[in-house]
């Protein structure tokens, strides 16, 4: 009689978790309908990119260019990224 009633249960907790997850993808998908999407702002744009690649190529040392890029938006608007070894300097995708 127990075993049924947990059986019951977590049924009903399925059923409660399957509608809470497709509520949650339309949200996702009206939100990205307005142009909306979620996650963290960029912190290295294109043109961040192309500046840092270009003194790259020249053979500036990592830690100087980390020194000259400059974030634009947000909190830390205004500081150069914290860490020198950015993925997106790596040589993987030049």
């Amino acid at each position: 009689m127990g075993a049924m009633l947990f059986a019951v249960l977590a049924v009903a907790a399925q059923l409660d978790r399957n509608y809470i997850r497709e509520k949650t993808l339309e949200g996702h998908q009206a939100a990205a309908a307005k142009g909306h999407h979620g996650g963290r702002p960029t912190v290295i744009g294109d043109d961040m990119l192309i500046f840092a690649r270009a003194l790259k190529d020249k053979g500036t040392p990592t830690s100087d260019i980390a020194e000259k890029l400059v974030i634009k938006t947000g909190k830390n608007a205004g500081r150069h990224p914290r860490s020198p070894r950015s993925t997106a300097l790596s040589d993987s995708g030049a």
